[in-house]
């Protein structure tokens, strides 16, 4: 599996000599500063997971993705296409900024406003930038314990393929993508298609089927005007249909329907040390439910609209001297009908921030990257927001491999349009600060501790008389703190790979101090890969998530409950046949384990998926 990560590096050893980090190459990734820069040149905890990795793991989600990322789980609310949460150190996944093409997801229209990663397909991406800690002094709000940017595929070269899935729960699907580079430019498009009969949403997994149903598509480009200028564009559309259990297992009248559109239009200038990014996004959701409750039928009606304008310029004095600086400027508008009368809420802000990073080679014996960014929010209905990151990452020229840093962070995360006008008093941005240290060797073994602290929590209370929802601001802060390890480590020539990651969490509860919802103390990923050649590869993944409180919502009042801990083993096949057939086959849980990420709700037991994809 060749996944890339940059670790953060402990703030301890930060005078050591004997400090050196693992050459990197020339990986590119844009989620630290908004501007493309080499992966060794920034200080934030960075992992790249792409195509090919997704490929061999077998992942079908996004979530799945994630939660076999160190300081990451996940809960869902059944099967293929069900509501699901990513939890992020222990921060529930509102704090989790989730950026497509660099254009963010938040959903604004949710009552959390977390980004509903269930309808995103893996099919045309090719990487996932993941950057842990806090990224708001880059990103503004919703980033506070980082950033996950989807990056799609684009026109590097000319090719397409045509790709075929089948699986368990008569999942069947179809896949083309194109690419095509000329004189001055080049183009990239794609359609998918899934279905799927799925499983009860409520458990018994075997009740019913809660069928899913999923298209996306997508047009992205580039026009060099000149050898300096170029323009691009981009159009995606993702959309969901799916069945859902509402009132109990056997509920076959539920379902919803969800659909987004994004659009976007660049223009890049560079020459020499200079550089100039300038992008305007738009994005639409459309989200409707029907429902069939114990008090008879409802519905639900949502849109939302989010328009974001960015310029960032940035000057390269050297390779190891760089700043940035940007402006912004967004507005969101989110409306709901939930069937006692339309409501709507809108707010805007606009943003400042800067970047600055410099690297001093060879101070105490290590080349030294420091790093400092800055960023300011105005906001037309909340307070506005100074936040900041600044990190160390030290590379000694003793002991290649040996790498230390640390970041000091401050976020905060702004009330949804739904909280928003559903609260009695005006709300406050939820605000974190926290910081990460780390020490690791080169990809056999990363340490990172970290800590945050969020204050004016956003709580809520329900009145079941009046069926109506209150938000507020809790007066009591909120601490995660926690380790991750993780490591990787290949047998030599044999083709054979170790890898495997934990997750301690010390501290993680909410504003009432019991334990958050849903989020394990302990988890942890083993994997053992075999490469035969270059074309063929087996695997086998382990996952343990160990014990969660969550509540029951079968009873009223709600009452907690402990979800056991469990472990799923999943096995993964793929090779090359020649230049055109690839073949990749994955069974899930092989043991057929039964367990919960949500109390009730169901999980897939034993299942097999396998793609087949023709390039020409």
């Amino acid at each position: 599996m060749k996944q890339t990560t940059l670790s953060l590096l402990a703030t301890t050893l930060l005078l050591s000599p004997a400090l050196a980090t693992e050459e990197l190459g020339e990986i590119i990734v844009t989620s630290s500063t908004k501007l493309p820069q080499k992966i060794k040149n920034s200080t934030a905890n960075i992992t790249v997971i792409t195509a090919e990795d997704i490929e061999e793991r077998g992942y079908q989600s996004v979530p799945e993705v994630l939660s076999h990322t160190p300081g990451f789980s996940f809960a869902s609310n059944g099967g293929a296409g069900q509501t699901s949460s990513v939890f992020i150190r222990g921060l529930s996944s509102d704090n989790l900024l989730i950026l497509l093409d660099g254009i963010p997801l938040t959903d604004y229209t949710q009552p959390s406003a977390a980004a509903s990663l269930e309808h995103i397909s893996l099919n045309s991406v090719e990487k996932i930038e993941i950057t842990k800690g806090g990224q708001s002094g880059i990103w503004g709000a919703g980033a506070a314990a980082g950033t996950v940017n989807i990056i799609t595929k684009g026109g590097a070269k000319d090719q397409g393929s045509i790709s075929l899935q089948a699986g368990s729960h008569g999942t069947k699907g179809i896949g083309i993508d194109l690419s095509k580079v000329f004189e001055g430019g080049a183009l990239s498009l794609g359609a998918h298609l899934l279905d799927t009969d799925g499983i009860s949403a409520l458990a018994p997994s075997d009740a019913e089927e809660d069928g899913y149903r999923n298209n996306n598509y997508y047009l992205k480009g580039h026009f060099d005007l000149d050898n300096y200028s170029q323009v691009s564009f981009f159009l995606r559309g993702d959309h969901g249909k799916y069945d859902f259990d509402s009132s109990s297992a056997e509920d076959t009248d539920s379902h919803g329907d969800s659909e987004q559109r994004l659009y976007g239009i660049g223009y890049r200038y560079q020459k020499e040390a200079l550089s100039i990014d300038a992008k305007v996004t738009h994005r639409t959701i459309d989200r409707g439910l029907v429902g069939a409750g114990t008090w008879g039928p409802w519905t639900y009606d949502t849109t939302g609209e989010s328009t974001q304008y960015t310029i960032t310029a940035g000057y390269q004095f050297s390779d190891k001297h760089s700043l940035a600086l940007g402006v912004e400027h967004n507005k969101n508008e989110a409306r709901t009908d939930s069937g006692f009368g339309p409501s709507s809420a809108q707010f805007k802000n606009s943003a400042v921030f800067a970047s600055y990073t410099h690297t001093v080679a060879a101070l105490l014996g290590a080349d030294t990257t420091f790093n400092a960014v800055l960023r300011y929010d105005k906001f037309d209905q909340f307070d506005n927001k100074a936040t900041y990151r600044l990190g160390i990452k030290r590379n000694c020229n003793a002991l290649a491999g040996l790498h230390t840093a640390a970041n000091l962070y401050t976020g905060y995360k702004a009330p949804s349009l739904y909280q928003f006008s559903n609260a009695s008093t005006l709300l406050k941005p939820e605000s974190i600060r926290g910081y990460e240290l780390s020490i690791g060797y080169k990809k056999y073994i990363n340490l990172t501790y970290f800590s945050n602290e969020i204050q004016d929590k956003i709580d809520y209370s329900y009145d079941p008389a009046t069926f109506t929802t209150n938000y507020f601001n809790s007066g009591d802060g909120v601490k995660t703190t926690g380790l991750e390890l993780s490591g990787e480590y290949a047998f030599g020539d044999s083709g054979v790979i170790l890898g495997g990651s934990i997750t301690h969490m010390f501290d993680f509860q909410d504003d009432s101090g019991k334990d958050a919802l849903r989020i394990p103390e302990n988890s942890a990923t083993l994997s053992l890969d075999y490469y035969f050649n270059e074309a063929s590869h087996v695997g086998v993944i382990a996952n343990y998530v160990g014990k969660r409180r969550d509540l029951d919502y079968s009873v009223y009042p709600a009452s907690d409950v402990a979800l056991k801990s469990y472990t799923t083993v999943d096995l993964t096949y793929n090779t090359q046949f020649n230049d055109h057939f690839n073949l990749s086959v994955t069974a899930k849980n092989i043991f057929d384990k039964n367990y919960e990420t949500v109390k009730g709700y169901s999980t897939e037991g034993r299942s097999i998926y396998a793609t087949m994809e023709y390039k020409f």
